[in-house]
């Protein structure tokens, strides 16, 4: 394995120009997280896109706000943006994933080809889902070995919970402080969502229409699904990723 040039990858993309898919954790993971996921779907090379303040980055700053991250994410990334690539994210990756495309075009820098959103209100939505900043420790710390149980990770060793416990509080509070105005982006968007999912249904996934040229995907399953990349999920982005 290549070590990357920066640190918000975990391997160097291979040189010659191959098409990259950038994937972006969910709230309070990191790069791991997407662990399961296959090193390339079809003609892409899958890249887990590491943030600050979480698993070999955890002695780094924590982003503040999706502006900020947008702005560095770009910036890191920029090497790797002269070739198709296109990005993913689920739930507060989708935003991550949205907020990087919007930057990306603000600045000029080269645009990706998609953008793929997993279970995710448009940003201008604000806020959703269960968790909340005044959670207590040991109610995020329940959800967190609940999540990794329903994967089949087992129980959670109490020093990765007490590690991940405030990173999960910090992402909660940026995602509860974001509610952007509308943020169109000149890029083809596939929203995908889960037929399991009680937050995020099909109608929603259709409001991404007010951003982008968008199709809505519905898959079977529950959301967390996506941290497999299951075969119905590897199929839409092989399809919709036109390099």
């Amino acid at each position: 394995m290549t070590q990357p040039s920066t640190r918000w990858l975990l391997q160097e993309p291979s040189p010659g120009g191959r098409p990259l898919l950038f994937a972006f954790p969910y709230g309070g993971s990191g790069a791991s997280s997407l662990r399961r996921w296959p090193g390339r779907i079809g003609e892409a090379e899958v890249h887990a896109v590491q943030l600050p303040g979480r698993e070999n980055r955890i002695k780094d700053l924590p982003c503040r706000d999706f502006a900020a991250f947008a702005e560095e994410a770009v910036r890191e990334l920029g090497p790797y943006l002269d070739r198709p690539y296109a990005v993913i994210g689920h739930c507060m990756g989708a935003l991550l994933a949205h907020a990087f495309t919007f930057r990306a075009q603000q600045s000029g820098a080269p645009m990706p080809n998609r953008l793929f959103v997993s279970a995710s209100l448009v940003p201008q939505r604000g806020f959703y889902g269960l968790y909340h900043p005044w959670m207590s420790d040991r109610r995020i710390a329940q959800e967190l070995r609940r999540v990794s149980t329903g994967l089949g990770d087992g129980e959670l060793p109490d020093e990765v919970v007490a590690l991940s416990v405030p990173v999960l509080r910090r992402d909660v509070r940026m995602c509860l402080d974001y509610a952007p105005p509308p943020q169109p982006v000149d890029v083809p968007v596939t929203a995908i969502g889960w037929s399991r999912d009680l937050d995020v249904g099909p109608a929603d996934l259709a409001e991404w229409r007010q951003l982008a040229k968008s199709r809505e995907v519905m898959l079977p399953g529950e959301p967390l699904a996506f941290l497999t990349a299951p075969r119905e999920l590897r199929a839409v982005v092989e399809d919709d990723f036109e390099y």
